[in-house]
């Protein structure tokens, strides 16, 4: 009996994901492990607004992957919507309507 293991494409269920919006998950995912290192070991020598300067940048990096995210999700549908102004992105031609 062969045992079958999980492919890349079944946490997407194998939909195509945008390169650019990868790229902003690593952003978010890079600045979420640098915010729980902020706050967990670096103690406030200057604070801004109450926050230490590092806690800044780490919330502006998260915020970075956000839009990167974001702007990749929105020029794939742009890329993919050209064009197809007949049927919804995704339904299937011979879907029972």
């Amino acid at each position: 009996m062969t045992v079958q293991r999980p492919t890349r494409t079944a946490l997407t269920g194998g939909l195509r994901v945008p390169t650019l919006s990868k790229a902003g998950a690593v952003v978010i995912a890079i600045g979420l492990h640098a915010d729980l290192v902020e706050h967990t070991f670096v103690f406030p020598t200057q604070a801004a607004g109450q926050f230490p300067p590092g806690e800044h940048l780490t919330h502006l990096v998260i915020l970075i992957g956000m839009v990167l995210l974001l702007a990749g999700v929105v020029a794939d549908g742009m890329r993919t919507g050209r064009g197809r102004h007949d049927r919804p992105e995704g339904s299937a031609l011979d879907a029972v309507r």
